[in-house]
């Protein structure tokens, strides 16, 4: 099973094309390629967590 990944533009989840061992994705949203350095993986997408000061 292969990983989930997402547009850096539009945050919509990417389609893998894959043929003759190369790898590729693609956003229907934007129709476009994006290039495997953008791609935004699962983990990516989860919010940061605000830091909280401590009280003194």
């Amino acid at each position: 099973m292969s990983e989930i990944y997402y547009c850096p533009e539009c945050k919509s989840k990417l389609e893998e094309i894959s043929g003759c061992g190369a790898i590729s994705y693609f956003c229907n949203t934007c129709k476009k390629l994006i290039s495997r350095k953008k791609i935004l993986p699962e983990e990516g997408m989860q919010e940061p967590k605000e830091m909280t000061k401590k009280e003194e």
